[in-house]
């Protein structure tokens, strides 16, 4: 009986709440629906591009030979940033160190490299989610702070050696960007570096945010194709 009595309340709030929001809407016309929306059913979120098997384990391998991201640091601090927003999440059980797959290919030569799902299995990985940066700057112009980053991705399936999303042989591009901020981009070395690390957070968070629905970030816009 108590448990029914509960449920009858619940219900009885949950009905007078919609009851309310009617009410303001037919009283305050078109500008109450996004308030009265959100009071409902909560921010919108951003699906994901693709589902990961949260039981297998997964490495970020970021494979950048022409260091566009220039200090090793800055990479790894990508990878980190990645790894831990996806286990945030919750979208995986496990994620593995990404400086193991990073450890691997360090001496590897130029002309001998090895496939990118010999490198999951080698580190014990199941998938591999494997990035390439294309572009990595504070500044595109030279004379605006406006960071952006362009990034290659695959899933890829490091025990049956196949590749899981995309379909197209390219990879998944992310173009992560922030708002221009007033003032020529940072000089010294100390405000580059911290510039950097913040914007690494940034967008190791949206490759980390491929896989699992996440609430639209009005501070930063995120373009992919």
């Amino acid at each position: 009986m108590q448990r029914q009595h509960r449920k009858s309340v619940t219900g009885g709030l949950a009905l007078v709440l919609t009851l309310t929001v009617g009410a303001l809407l037919l009283l305050a016309g078109c500008n109450i629906v996004a308030p009265a929306y959100l009071l409902i059913h909560g921010p919108e979120k951003t699906p994901q591009a693709y589902e990961l098997d949260r039981d297998r384990s997964v490495v970020f391998f970021l494979d950048d030979r022409e260091f566009h991201i220039r200090r090793a640091p800055t990479r790894e601090r990508v990878t980190a940033a990645a790894e831990q927003a996806l286990l945030k999440s919750k979208a995986v059980n496990r994620v593995l160190d990404s400086r193991a797959a990073a450890a691997v290919v360090s001496g590897e030569p130029r002309g001998d490299l090895l496939p990118i799902s010999q490198v999951g299995r080698k580190v014990g990985a199941d998938i591999v989610v494997y990035v390439v940066p294309e572009l990595f700057t504070l500044s595109s112009d030279g004379q605006t702070f406006a960071p952006m980053a362009r990034l290659r991705i695959k899933v890829m399936d490091a025990t049956a050696d196949t590749r899981l999303w995309p379909e197209e042989r390219e990879g998944h591009t992310l173009v992560v960007t922030t708002t221009a901020r007033q003032g020529t981009p940072p000089t010294d070395s100390a405000s580059i570096r911290q510039a950097e690390n913040e914007f690494a957070d940034l967008v190791g968070r949206r490759i980390a945010e491929l896989f699992y629905s996440h609430e639209a970030d009005t501070v930063s816009d995120e373009r992919t194709r």
